[in-house]
């Protein structure tokens, strides 16, 4: 039998079934446990929670009983596996001290709020946030390269935070993660492709689990390449087929590094499956179909489209709308259904996409339309009558005054605009 009860009323040998707030908000890796350290029922008690759903028949307490949160009498019976125990989020008796690039920065709002900001305040607060998540990021490849057990767990307040900036603005995150140098790639790509399947988790309606599952395996996804030879991660330039060879072993080293860790399987998934294709020709295990996760489905969706929209050393990053373009017509890559859900979510112009309007302007989308893919908010800044910049003005394709639209992807290539994000990362 499940009982709700007030977090006053909660006490130590009670069995929390559900905490009663998103995981975002709770400091622990599962949300359900025994509890059993003082310092645990501590953390509930200060993180805003209002109430628990108990477990009677797994507590080692009587709810009904009148003994006092400080001192409980646990029933006689044997105590469950330690591994029922929470693991907090990175909250060791000694915690190890972050540099000011490693600790997360504050958020626009309190922490227990869920409402939503502005596109510009995100943005800003997202720049803060990629700097420290790709220092924590560093220092958790180091730590998998040195044959350190990575503990999974301790990537939940990075996790918590993105999701939070993703649930506030959906597309801030995304779109200053996708702004990387090479050297910055394999970090940052990590945070990019958590935001992006925490976002594509709420498109598809999943359930707290799943998205807390899909958010650290997005994070925790290309552990594996921690294994692989400096000289060919790095490699400024395209692989020989005997260096792709090589690279294709991560998803295997990253699945085991994870089990290692002690990474629930959902998470050790996304890093096994990630490139594993519809139609069967992927990689490790060639799965097809159904064979292959909705969180590995997920995730391949998101590892490529960060990746086609990234610079790399050895080519130019595609624009946004392009990349969604030309994934939509690889036939047996990708599970449709998702695909069409991570479109709603990215947006047919995502931020960043150039565009030409029916005005005879091009422009920079700068956010998502709010009712309609078609009518993003968009930064003229060039007219194609003149051929020559013009003052910028940040126009609402959707606002009922506006009689300009879009009338197509414009590439960028063919203009050799400098400093193109510039305009709407301002």
């Amino acid at each position: 039998m499940v009982k709700r009860i007030p977090v006053s009323e909660l006490r130590l040998g009670m069995y929390i079934h559900k905490l009663a707030c998103s995981w975002v908000r709770h400091p622990f890796w599962r949300g359900s446990f025994l509890l059993t350290e003082p310092q645990d029922l501590s953390a509930i008690q200060e993180c805003g929670v209002g109430e628990v759903w108990v477990d009677l028949a797994k507590s080692q307490v009587d709810p009904e009983s009148p003994e006092s949160p400080e001192s409980p009498e646990p029933r006689a019976q044997s105590p469950e596996p330690r591994a029922q125990s929470p693991e907090p989020r990175a909250q060791s008796p000694e915690p190890r001290e972050l540099s000011e690039e490693q600790s997360l920065p504050s958020s626009p709002l309190s922490k227990k709020s869920d409402g939503a900001t502005s596109m510009e305040s995100e943005m800003c607060y997202a720049r803060k946030l990629c700097l420290a998540a790709k220092s924590q990021v560093m220092d958790m490849f180091q730590e998998a390269r040195l044959g350190k057990a990575v503990d999974p767990s301790t990537t939940l307040p990075l996790v918590g935070e993105i999701a939070a900036s993703v649930l506030r603005q959906p597309h801030a995150l995304i779109s200053v993660a996708r702004i990387k140098t090479h050297d910055d790639y394999t970090y940052l790509h990590s945070v990019a492709v958590c935001a992006l399947m925490l976002s594509l988790a709420r498109h598809l309606d999943l359930d707290e689990e799943q998205t807390r599952l899909a958010g650290i395996g997005g994070l925790m996804h290309d552990l594996g390449k921690a294994a692989m030879p400096l000289e060919v991660l790095n490699k400024p330039g395209k692989l020989t087929d005997a260096e792709f060879a090589i690279m294709k072993r991560h998803p295997v080293e990253g699945a085991k590094m994870l089990r290692a860790g002690g990474a629930e399987p959902g998470v050790v998934d996304i890093a096994l499956h990630h490139h594993e294709k519809i139609d069967g020709t992927g990689y490790p295990d060639r799965l097809a179909g159904d064979a292959i996760s909705l969180l590995a489905r997920m995730g391949a969706i998101c590892d490529v489209y960060d990746a086609v929209t990234s610079e790399r050393a050895y080519k130019k990053p595609w624009d946004p709308s392009a990349a969604m373009r030309q994934m939509a017509k690889w036939e047996g890559h990708f599970d449709k259904r998702i695909f069409h859900a991570f479109v709603k979510a990215v947006g047919i112009y995502p931020v960043g996409s150039l565009v030409r309007l029916s005005s005879q302007r091009l422009a920079v989308v700068v956010e998502p339309g709010m009712e309609s893919l078609l009518t993003p908010k968009v930064r003229v800044f060039f007219s194609l009558r003149s051929r020559e910049p013009i003052p910028m003005q940040t126009i609402d394709l959707a606002a009922t005054s506006c009689k300009d639209s879009i009338t197509g992807p414009e590439d960028p290539t063919l203009w050799n605009f400098k400093n193109l994000d510039d305009l709407w990362m301002e």
